[in-house]
């Protein structure tokens, strides 16, 4: 008799934003403090392109709740946070809420730019 293994499938989200786009919301301050994290715009206007720093998180954060809307209610923008690892790829930082949809599950992100885009995308497994 042959058994199945349960497998929980990979969740995607993918995001793509126009840089131009996020610099000009960045002029609203509400717009700044509803989406980014303390850590997320000291890092970002701390580096010679703020403005491309910021759309790539702003994708990844997007790609992020994308990839999560197939299993439960959608999280606020700041329930994720973009952060670098040691090595300095970027990764997810997660609040309780968003660890919680995540059931044990481990996010995986790439962010890319290209054109005056920022690229964002997200696996979960």
């Amino acid at each position: 008799m042959a058994t199945e293994k349960s497998h929980k499938a990979v969740l995607t989200g993918v995001d793509l934003v126009s840089i131009e786009r996020i610099r000009a919301a960045s002029g609203r301050e509400r717009f700044l403090a509803r989406v980014f994290t303390e850590k997320e715009l000291e890092y970002s206007f701390g580096k010679r392109l703020p403005y491309r720093h910021l759309a790539g998180r702003f994708a990844a954060k997007e790609a992020f709740i994308k990839a999560l809307s197939s299993i439960g209610p959608s999280i606020a923008l700041k329930d994720v946070e973009v952060v670098n690892s040691d090595s300095g790829a970027p990764c997810l930082k997660t609040s309780p809420k968003a660890r919680a949809l995540l059931g044990g599950r481990q996010a995986f992100l790439s962010i890319s730019y290209s054109n005056g885009l920022a690229l964002a995308f997200v696996a979960i497994q």
